[in-house]
């Protein structure tokens, strides 16, 4: 059975229960996000914003997709689906002339099974474990995109 594909956090509220977390990964067979909850996928999204993320990646997974050369879903990051609009304020203590600048408390993170052991700042090359606000994108500018604010790093 097909399942339903959707754009934006609002409509992914829709078809989970969001009183419960949620796992996101990055889906390349239908280029968009999956949202599983529980052990289904409930849909995909080519945008979602979740809160209180946590940044999960398999250890097994992991060594089998560098052992093979071959993806598999190990990744992801979990959290709490909310509409986009709740995260808008997270910039609300940088002030404009610093949001000019490119300052930002939004910070682009990624991950590459083959380079690195979990999700990374591309700012600091620091791991992220935690996060308050996580806006993951299936198709950005330069690919999958995924911002993150409130960030606590690995030590």
């Amino acid at each position: 059975m097909n399942k339903p594909r959707v754009k934006v956090s609002r409509e992914v509220l829709e078809h989970i229960d969001p009183t419960k977390p949620v796992r996101v990964y990055r889906n390349l067979h239908k280029k968009c996000l999956s949202v599983k909850q529980g052990s289904l996928v409930r849909c995909h999204v080519d945008n979602v914003v979740l809160k209180d993320c946590k940044f999960i990646v398999s250890k097994a997974g992991q060594r089998r997709v560098r052992n093979e050369k071959k993806k598999n879903v190990h990744a992801f990051v979990e959290g709490y689906v909310v509409d986009a609009r709740e995260a808008d304020n997270i910039d609300s203590s940088v002030s404009d002339a610093e949001l000019c600048e490119g300052k930002s408390n939004w910070q682009l993170l990624y991950y590459n099974p083959y380079e690195c052991d979990g999700f990374e700042s591309s700012v600091t090359g620091s791991e992220a474990k935690y996060a308050d606000y996580v806006d993951l994108c299936a198709d950005g500018y330069m690919g999958p995109e995924i911002y993150a604010a409130g960030i606590t790093y690995k030590i």
